[in-house]
C-alpha cells in the first residue's frame, strides 16, 4: 500500500523553497517505492528540480535518466539527455 506520496512530494517541495536540496532530493530517493506509480513522475521531476537548483549538474541528470525512461520528451529535461 502507497503511503500519501502527494504528501512527500509536497514535503520535497518545501526543503526546495528552504534550499535545503539534498533533503529534499533525499526524501524522494528514500521514498519512491512508497509513492503511487501514477505519480512518481512528479516526484523525480522534483528531485530533478532540486538537484538543478543546488547546481548538482550529475545529480539532475541522474534523475533526468531516470525521468527518460517513462517519459524521453519531458521537456524539463531535455538538456541532460
Amino acid at each position: 500500500m502507497y503511503i500519501q506520496g502527494e504528501e512527500i512530494i509536497q514535503k520535497s517541495v518545501s526543503l526546495r523553497d528552504q534550499r535545503e536540496f539534498d533533503d529534499a532530493v533525499k526524501l524522494i530517493e528514500e521514498n519512491i517505492d512508497l509513492i503511487d506509480p501514477s505519480i512518481r513522475m512528479n516526484a523525480w521531476l522534483e528531485a530533478f528540480r532540486a538537484a538543478e537548483e543546488k547546481g548538482d549538474f550529475h545529480l539532475a541528470k541522474k534523475i533526468a535518466l531516470i525521468v527518460a525512461q517513462e517519459n524521453p520528451n519531458e521537456p524539463e529535461i531535455e538538456n541532460y539527455l
